[in-house]
């Protein structure tokens, strides 16, 4: 459930996230706006986008505070999430790969499916129960904030509000 989008422009990368959170299938429904407690953060100089069990979301959330991917490349990034299924495995023995990521650091986009699937983004990309209305969306040029509104309105596992983050790309002179 949910839906998580990210697209790289030129000068910034754009990550939106809708605000559902759902305690099984019926009930304790809520929405909740912010960095703070949703599903996109931005810590240690990354931003993090994630769709699944939010008990490995916030899992990742305590692990990035003082972890971080070596270099902007599918391997760091791969042995970035290696290094966080092992830690929060040590944690929680009960802990399983559920979940799926969107994460942007030095101008770059990665998108973390399937345990250990890292894919380096060249334009856009988008996650969750929302993810094709996403899709479709920014490929007709709508912005990741957009592309997540619509996903709202089309996708009953998906609900506002929206949550945004920019991070500039920074340019070496």
């Amino acid at each position: 459930m949910s839906v998580v989008a990210a697209k790289k422009y030129a000068d910034r990368l754009v990550f939106a996230a809708d605000s559902i959170r759902v305690s099984g299938y019926l009930s304790e429904t809520s929405r909740v706006s912010g960095h703070e407690q949703g599903k996109l953060f931005e810590v240690n100089d990354i931003v993090i986008g994630s769709v699944g069990w939010i008990m490995e979301l916030s899992f990742m959330q305590l692990f990035a505070r003082n972890h971080k991917p070596s270099a902007p490349t599918v391997e760091a990034v791969l042995e970035y999430i290696v290094e966080f299924y092992t830690w929060a495995k040590k944690k929680d023995d009960t802990f399983g790969k559920r979940n799926s990521y969107l994460m942007g650091m030095e101008g770059e986009i990665f998108r973390i499916s399937d345990g250990y699937l890292v894919e380096k983004i060249n334009e856009f990309s988008a996650i969750g129960a929302g993810r094709e209305f996403a899709l479709t969306a920014m490929y007709l040029d709508k912005t990741p904030q957009e592309a997540v509104e619509i996903a709202n309105e089309l996708c009953i596992y998906c609900s506002a509000p929206v949550n945004t983050i920019v991070k500039p790309i920074k340019t070496t002179v």
